[in-house]
């Protein structure tokens, strides 16, 4: 499987608040919260009614440490996280940072990207609580 997904009995708008608070304590920010519904709303598609939110989350220290290995890292730089509604329930799920960092044949990077997936399957296993 390419993502980690969990489901949550919180709503859209509370897990990601959950979400940005447990991220925070692994020293992750948020660097952008996209509202897909919101903006599909404001470019005139009304009738687009599934909630998306899709973070982009950073931690300054790692991905800086991560350049440094292999630029095109940079590729795949923010993470994100997505936060949405399916069939009434509140999904919370991301890209596995091993299998999209797969593609740069570097150990050093493999185990970069093993790090950060733990990381991150914490803090998105705490939201969901």
């Amino acid at each position: 499987m390419f993502d980690y997904t969990v489901t949550t009995s919180k709503s859209v708008d509370e897990a990601v608040e959950a979400l940005t608070k447990s991220l925070q304590e692994v020293k992750f920010g948020v660097l952008w919260d996209f509202d897909v519904k919101e903006t599909l709303h404001q470019k005139g598609f009304d009738d687009f009614d599934q909630t998306y939110r899709i973070l982009e989350v950073c931690n300054p220290k790692a991905a800086k440490e991560v350049l440094g290995m292999e630029e095109k890292v940079s590729y795949f730089l923010p993470c994100k996280v997505v936060v949405y509604e399916s069939e009434g329930t509140t999904k919370i799920g991301m890209p596995k940072p091993t299998v999209l960092l797969s593609y740069i044949e570097k150990e050093e990077v493999t185990q970069f990207a093993q790090d950060i997936e733990e990381t991150m399957v914490k803090a998105i296993d705490q939201a969901k609580s």
